[in-house]
C-alpha cells in the first residue's frame, strides 16, 4: 500500500531517460510526509516504502534528503524530473531549491561509482549474472549515463535527466562493446571527469537544507 501524503511522484528509470523499449517496466518514485505526532512519538517510522510487480519506492522526506546530500543518483535524478504524476507545494519546494543538495560529492557517488561498477563488469568478462545479454548491455549504458550526467552537474549545476537521440544511440552501440573496449574507454573517459573544474560546492547547504525540511514538517 502507498504511503499518505505523497508530496512529489514521478517516473523515473529507463523511461525516463529515454533508454526504454517496448518491454520496458514502469518505475514510479516518491517522497512522502509523515505525520508530526509518528516523527515525535514513540513509533517508528518506515523510512522507505517500497513495492514490486509494479515498481514503485516512496522515502520519507527527511530519509531522501539524507541520500541526496550524500548525492546518491537515483535520488538526485527525482529533483530534476521532466515532469511528475504528483507535485504538491511541498514538493516543488524541493525543487525549487535542488541547488541546495549539490557538492562535489558528485565525483565520487557518480563518477566513482560508475567507474567501480565498470571495474567489476569487466572482472567478470563482460558477465552479469548468468551472463551476457541485455542485463550486460543495459548495465554498461547505466555505467556511461553516470558519467556524462555526473560530468553536466559538476560543469553547469544542473541535470538533464532524459538523453538526447543522439546519446541514446551512443548509449546502446556502448553496451554491445566487448568488455575490454568498454573498460578502456571508461578509464579513458573517467580521467576526463576527474579533472573538471567544478561549479559545484564542497559540501550541499545543511543549514538552508535544515530549515527547508523544518519548513515542510510544519505545514504538515
Amino acid at each position: 500500500m502507498k504511503p499518505d501524503n505523497i508530496i512529489l511522484e514521478g517516473i523515473t528509470g529507463s523511461k525516463a531517460y529515454g533508454l526504454d523499449h517496448a518491454d520496458s517496466d514502469t518505475d514510479i518514485k516518491g517522497i512522502y510526509v509523515a505525520p508530526t505526532e509518528k516523527i515525535l512519538g514513540l513509533y517508528n517510522v518506515k523510512e522507505t516504502i517500497d513495492h514490486t510487480d509494479p515498481d514503485w519506492t516512496y522515502h520519507e522526506v527527511e530519509k531522501f534528503i539524507q541520500l541526496a546530500m550524500k548525492g546518491n543518483p537515483t535520488i538526485l535524478e527525482l529533483l530534476f524530473l521532466d515532469g511528475y504524476t504528483t507535485l504538491s507545494k511541498a514538493g516543488k519546494m524541493l525543487v525549487d531549491n535542488r541547488h541546495l543538495f549539490l557538492s562535489n560529492i558528485v565525483y565520487k557517488s557518480y563518477g566513482g561509482y560508475a567507474l567501480s561498477q565498470a571495474r567489476k563488469l569487466n572482472a567478470r568478462g563482460g558477465t552479469y549474472g548468468s551472463g551476457r545479454g541485455n542485463r550486460y548491455e543495459k548495465h554498461t549504458r547505466h555505467c556511461f549515463r553516470l558519467l556524462y550526467q555526473g560530468k553536466e552537474l559538476l560543469e553547469t549545476g544542473t541535470l538533464t535527466v532524459r538523453v538526447t537521440p543522439a546519446m541514446r544511440e551512443e548509449l546502446f552501440a556502448i553496451g554491445k562493446s566487448e568488455p575490454s573496449e568498454i573498460i578502456d574507454r571508461f578509464e579513458k573517459e573517467f580521467l576526463e571527469f576527474d579533472k573538471i573544474k567544478s561549479v559545484l560546492p564542497e559540501e550541499p547547504n545543511k543549514e538552508e537544507i535544515n530549515k527547508l525540511l523544518l519548513k515542510i514538517r510544519k505545514g504538515n
